[in-house]
């Protein structure tokens, strides 16, 4: 069983309440409360149907045991240390060279690396996996986040009692897409 905790959250949001104004073609701030909210659960809505993590932060896996490989279920993402409790109880970190991170079918995998094994874990020991997550500013799939954003941010706003959103899932599906 894992568990992944925020250790660092994103500084900012995927599009800024600027750029969400603009698209609207908004000029007062007196529905920026509205609008932030909108934003808000729109960035969510995208990161909960696709699996990815949007803007840059850093997160933990904590597992209760090793396994053969372990899938990291957060995209994209970079393994930047891995501890453990070890037999004695105390926590070490795991070596780079113990272990091999490579990424399959868009997701982040850990094994051991070639003639090594994990190691023996003290009683109620427990392993964590930093992760560094998150796109970078000029990443392609970012991009087409964003666009998927701001038109699922306008389509809340202008209809609030709530409609579907073609041009959202179709941008959702292109990044599902990508990500297979």
């Amino acid at each position: 069983m894992s568990e992944i905790v925020t250790v660092e959250p994103p500084q900012d949001r995927a599009v800024t309440l600027e750029e969400a104004r603009q698209q609207l073609r908004l000029d007062g701030r007196d529905e920026d409360l509205l609008l932030s909210a909108k934003l808000d659960a729109a960035q969510a809505e995208l990161e909960q149907q696709t699996g990815l993590k949007l803007c840059e932060q850093v997160l933990e896996m904590q597992l209760e045991g090793w396994l053969d490989e372990i899938t990291v279920p957060i995209r994209p993402c970079m393994v930047t240390e891995i501890r453990y409790t070890a037999l004695g109880g105390a926590t070490v970190p795991l070596p780079e060279t113990d272990y091999v991170v490579r990424r399959r079918h868009g997701f982040t995998r850990i094994r051991p690396a070639s003639g090594k094994s994990w190691p023996e874990l003290g009683l109620d020991g427990l392993i964590w996996i930093t992760l560094s997550a998150g796109f970078g500013e000029n990443d392609p799939d970012l991009a087409i986040a964003r666009a998927a954003i701001l038109v699922k941010t306008a389509s809340l706003f202008e209809n609030r009692e709530g409609a579907a959103c073609l041009a959202f899932d179709t941008l959702v599906g292109q990044l599902q897409c990508r990500w297979i």
